[in-house]
């Protein structure tokens, strides 16, 4: 059994009944290690401790730090806009699992002098300005030393690729641990903005996205969800996403979620990407192939907003300070084993 498939065994899924696994003591360390770089450590942890409750109790405690921090931070920066009356809402943050974040996403609506402000008031209340995007800026918590990425559009460089209008009827209040109310976007907004991202922008599946998907799945209006791939020109990214998210499950439990199998049938699969993922004995964070990126990208070229985007990425190329931080970026991709 791969390290994947012993992974996604151990931490279950809420489709299927509880599975005993028995771990030796150096495979349970070696998977910490292997969550790690998939980023659900805190989520492995979490389910460790149960049955050894003094093993790993120092980088639980740590990660449960990290937890909190990030919950008061999300709630600082939140209170920060809503009192600014600037509409905003908290997306690819908040997981269905127990999760330390590593940044907070947020999305401003309206037009760009909502943006403009938004930047601007964050920092007179004490955020640091880090970078300015074409599309975001990242500003820093720095009592949490959290990023705060605010962006204008759902876009990477210059691309636009989702449109923000079509998030809007999808966000709905959630109450943190801590207490505070933040707005948030719906399970089938948000699953959709995280999948495009893995694929688009991070060109990567982590089991983070695996976990993501399965325990959104459990209250997923698909209709609504296959809606929105279809309105942003996602097919192509979703059916990827989804076909690798099916085998693993197969793969570790011997069964695809109904929900699952059914926005399959109305995608279908994406046999070219299996067969790579197999090929590599399951292992995750799994690359995608250029190709599955390019189809996803020729896709949203149908949306008028993101051809116009792209032909101002192609346009900036042109800059020589732009296309060397950008060359710069796209190397990292291609040499990072996680992101």
């Amino acid at each position: 059994m791969n390290a994947t498939t012993e992974l996604l065994r151990l931490l279950g899924s809420p489709f299927v009944k509880k599975t005993s696994l028995i771990l030796e003591g150096i495979k349970i360390v070696e998977l910490c290690s292997y969550s790690k770089n998939n980023r659900i450590l805190l989520f492995y942890l979490e389910k460790i401790i149960k049955n050894n409750p003094h093993l790993f109790s120092i980088l639980h405690q740590k990660e449960n730090v990290r937890y909190w921090t990030a919950l008061d931070a999300i709630a600082k920066a939140s209170q920060a806009l809503t009192y600014q009356r600037i509409p905003y809402v908290v997306f690819k943050t908040i997981r269905p699992y127990k999760s330390a974040t590593v940044d907070i996403d947020i999305l401003i609506f309206g037009e760009k002098n909502n943006y403009v402000k938004a930047v601007d008031e964050m920092q007179k209340v004490g955020y640091k300005l880090v970078v300015r995007g074409p599309k975001s800026t990242t500003l820093l918590d720095q009592k949490a030393n959290m990023g705060i990425d605010l962006y204008e559009q759902v876009a990477t460089g210059f691309i636009i690729y989702i449109d923000k209008q079509a998030l809007k009827p999808h966000i709905s209040k959630l109450k943190l641990e801590n207490g505070m109310f933040i707005p948030i976007l719906d399970c089938e907004a948000d699953l959709l903005c995280i999948i495009a991202h893995s694929i688009i922008k991070e060109q990567m599946y982590t089991l983070s996205e695996y976990f993501t998907f399965i325990y959104y799945l459990k209250k997923l209006k698909i209709g609504e969800f296959l809606k929105l791939v279809k309105q942003n020109n996602l097919s192509c990214a979703v059916r990827t996403h989804a076909t690798i998210t099916a085998l693993l499950h197969k793969v570790a439990h011997g069964t695809v979620p109904e929900k699952l199998q059914e926005i399959l049938f109305s995608l279908g699969e994406d046999k070219f990407e299996a067969a790579r993922i197999i090929e590599k004995n399951l292992v995750t964070p799994h690359k995608y192939h250029p190709i599955t990126i390019a189809k996803s990208l020729l896709e949203i070229t149908k949306g008028k907003e993101t051809r116009e985007s792209i032909a101002t990425q192609l346009f900036h190329t042109f800059n020589p300070k732009f296309s060397k931080d950008f060359t710069k970026k796209l190397i990292n991709h291609i040499l990072r084993e996680t992101y």
